[in-house]
């Protein structure tokens, strides 16, 4: 899957959600799930997913809401725009360019049986540092000057066991606590051919820097891990990252 960040898909997406919150305020139903997991429904529906049938009731809405149709499709455009490098590139700083050119690090998958697997995700330091740097971070709260504040640190989609699953690490600096990152985890899977239901709870494992989180993944949906403090990823004197990051999905014994 393409990770570069692309402002046309995002600014669609975030009319999409604008018109999703707006839609809600005003009394219609949408479940939390769908509404936070937007990017990955449309992931899926260019996987070949069909709509009507994962998502019954968000189908639903988007014929009786003409608004919130055209901003799906409008998302929908964008996303399949870059999938098929129809999307002007932005220009990258000269130091980045060697990374582009490498893919990350493939996923270690460990099958033991259906009931005891895991999936670990490392995503080394210059490709992390290579998303974004510390004086973006620290100016992201002067919201009139980024638009889109979110920054993806993993996406991925991989087969275990016959059913799909498809996860989004994000970041956005936390509201709540200054100098300190908020980081959701976005998941979604969809059954293989033996229609077999996914193995829930699972358990997600992020190590970053000094910062070491568990927490437990009751469903499909979206969850947040603890706020990262920023001393624990950052040197304090160069500002710079000092570690990348390393990610665990797996079932609980």
């Amino acid at each position: 899957m393409n990770e570069n960040f692309d402002p046309r898909r995002s600014a669609a997406l975030k009319r999409l959600a604008e018109r999703l919150t707006a839609y809600t305020h005003k009394g219609g139903v949408i479940s939390p799930r769908e509404s936070d997991m937007v990017s990955l429904i449309i992931s899926g529906i260019l996987n070949g997913e069909n709509l009507a049938q994962r998502y019954p009731d968000f189908h639903r809405t988007l014929l009786e809401n003409a608004e919130l149709r055209e901003a799906f499709l409008d998302a929908l455009d964008g996303v399949e725009a870059e999938r098929n490098g129809n999307l002007v590139s932005m220009p990258e700083p000269e130091t980045r360019l060697d990374f582009l050119t490498r893919q990350p690090p493939a996923p270690i998958i460990i099958h033991k049986d259906a009931e005891n697997w895991s999936v670990l995700w490392q995503r080394p330091l210059e490709l992390i540092q290579a998303i974004f740097s510390p004086p973006e971070l620290a100016y992201r709260a002067e919201r009139s000057l980024i638009e889109d504040p979110w920054v993806m640190l993993l996406r991925e989609e991989i087969q275990v066991f016959g059913s799909a699953y498809s996860i989004v690490l994000d970041c956005i600096p936390a509201e709540e606590q200054e100098n300190a990152m908020a980081v959701f985890l976005s998941l979604a899977v969809s059954p293989g051919a033996s229609h077999e239901s996914a193995k829930f709870p699972l358990r997600a494992t992020l190590r970053w820097g000094g910062y070491q989180q568990v927490l437990t993944v009751p469903e499909e949906g979206r969850t947040r891990f603890p706020n990262i403090s920023f001393d624990l990823i950052f040197d304090p004197i160069t500002k710079t990252l000092t570690d990348g990051l390393s990610f665990t999905l797996e079932t609980v014994p």
